[in-house]
């Protein structure tokens, strides 16, 4: 991925020239105010609030200017939320604001902030009558007074322009690119690394790391919150989890237990997951690697800390870092909880913090993230999951200017053929004519990422269609 230096296409943008109200939305008035004075001496009709009124027809959503990086997301969304209606069904406008340095290149603190574009990209997919932008203004670099003045430029000349940075250097814009990844680097990774994965026990990330093993002979530490549960002797093997409700249910009855069908299901996917970790970490040692899982989760620091101490002590020093761990809590954004921002959050980047404030990042020989093309292109349902990845990917341009001489890639990843794509979701890609990534393509992609050192792409949108040298 790319961002290019673009010129303004000169038309206002739809609905806030005709807008009988534009809402400034902030938790900081008084930082709203040389903003207001420009807006409204070229001709806008606008206030400032804390809160959305109900009653503009145009919103200016500023939180990822100057609320705190630890509510400014799901501030976003409460603002979002309860004007949902309105945009889903009357069209109007609704600007958001973040900085992150005006190039979406952030090399400091300000790419933590950097997740308020997943939420535009997705707010424009569930208000399609709206039209919906975001903007990247260089506080810093233009100081208060030439942001509005610059801001003000682009509302009265961007059009519809979804995505733009706006700093000293000039006007940008994000632009895919293709790109090609060296095969195999030699020396990148080898027996005497240390590679923590987190989520890497179970799914597509098990996939790239087996496929890593097999090319550097690495050692691993797979970090996960799921137990490893012991498979019962008596209990038939399998992989099926219909098969093994009904077994499980059986030897309930057998043994006089009354059993949920709540608890049963737990107990099913318990002893699957044990199963699935069991499986990966022999795959990773016949691909000529070594592993241990370790559950812990990534987001608790006390637990991180005891987990980081007992690979060090295991298999060394750490020297590589795949963030794989996610989870989802789909909703629209008119029915999106804090509880839900805050299940999705916690993994990808609850973890990552935990993860950058105990590890030395500048001993990483690769720092690779598992983002996804919800966050480059939005995702009805998902605006939660496409805000926390577009974070992972700001926070890879921030890691590759601390270690220039690492692989640092953040992988916007399309759907892949296995992990969360069950047959359901196989059939709506295959209705939708979405080609998924196969197993092994994926992994392949992956370990050529990470092997590529500094030559790989910071970000990386990754389709069925992966190129490679």
């Amino acid at each position: 991925m790319a961002y290019v230096s673009q010129p303004a296409i000169g038309r206002v943008t739809p609905g806030l020239r005709e807008a009988s109200l534009i809402e400034w939305v902030t938790p900081d008035l008084a930082a709203a105010e040389p903003f207001i004075a420009a807006l409204g001496a070229s001709g806008f009709k606008v206030r400032a609030v804390t809160e959305p009124s109900g009653t503009a027809s145009a919103l200016i959503l500023a939180h990822g200017l100057s609320s705190p990086r630890e509510t400014l997301h799901a501030d976003a969304v409460a603002a979002l939320k309860s004007t949902a209606p309105q945009f889903e069904t009357q069209g109007g406008a609704v600007i958001l604001l973040q900085d992150t340095g005006g190039l979406f290149q952030p090399q400091d603190h300000r790419a933590w902030r950097g997740g308020l574009s997943g939420l535009a990209r997705t707010a424009a997919r569930e208000f399609t009558v709206a039209t919906v932008r975001l903007i990247d203004i260089d506080m810093a670099g233009f100081g208060t007074s030439l942001a509005a003045s610059h801001l003000v430029e682009e509302l009265l000349t961007g059009g519809t322009a979804p995505t733009t940075g706006l700093s000293p250097a000039g006007r940008y814009v994000p632009q895919d690119t293709n790109f090609t990844l060296p095969r195999n680097q030699p020396g990148r990774l080898g027996p005497q690394d240390v590679v923590l994965v987190t989520g890497g026990a179970r799914g597509v990330t098990a996939d790239c790391v087996i496929e890593l093993a097999r090319r550097t002979g690495a050692r691993f530490a797979l970090l996960g919150r799921s137990p490893v549960t012991p498979w019962p002797d008596d209990l038939p093997t399998t992989t099926d989890e219909k098969t093994l409700r009904g077994a499980l249910a059986k030897a309930a009855k057998a043994a006089g237990e009354k059993i949920t069908p709540a608890a049963l299901n737990t107990r099913a996917r318990a002893l699957l997951s044990g199963a699935e970790i069991r499986e990966t970490l022999a795959a990773i040692g016949q691909a000529g690697g070594e592993a241990r899982y370790i559950p812990a989760d990534v987001s608790a620091p006390a637990a991180l800390t005891q987990a980081l101490a007992d690979i060090r002590a295991d298999l060394g020093e750490i020297t590589g870092l795949v963030h794989g761990a996610g989870v989802l809590a789909d909703k629209l954004i008119r029915e999106k909880t804090p509880e839900q921002i805050a299940r999705v959050f916690g993994p990808k980047i609850g973890g990552l913090d935990a993860l950058l404030t105990q590890l030395d990042t500048s001993k990483l020989k690769t720092i690779a993230f598992f983002s996804s093309v919800a966050a480059r292109y939005g995702n009805a349902g998902q605006a939660d999951y496409a805000m926390a990845n577009e974070i992972l990917n700001r926070m890879a341009w921030w890691l590759k200017s601390t270690n220039p001489d690492a692989a640092v890639t953040s992988i916007n990843w399309g759907p892949w053929d296995g992990g969360m794509v069950d047959d359901g979701l196989r059939a709506k890609f295959a209705e939708l004519g979405v080609a998924l990534i196969s197993k092994p393509a994926g992994a392949n992609a992956f370990a050529d990422a990470v092997l590529a050192g500094p030559a790989c792409p910071v970000e990386i949108v990754a389709g069925a269609e992966i190129a490679h040298g």
